[in-house]
């Protein structure tokens, strides 16, 4: 019972992780802000948590 139910959190993880990374707005939006603050609450530098959510947002247009 154990191993089915490591298995099924592994590959609900796995595909929430999936939907995470090919996501569209605005739920990419939304995953670029969070990562932005997170970046910014864990005491990232400013100028670079700014450029990588900038970059996020590019990709979630699809123009990187």
């Amino acid at each position: 019972m154990f191993k089915k139910l490591a298995l099924f959190l592994f590959a609900a993880a796995a595909a929430l992780s999936a939907s995470i990374s090919t996501a569209r707005p605005p739920d990419c939006a939304m995953y670029c802000g969070s990562g932005y603050r997170y970046c910014m609450s864990h005491g990232g530098d400013a100028v670079q948590c700014r450029a990588s959510y900038e970059q996020c947002l590019r990709h979630c247009a699809g123009d990187d």
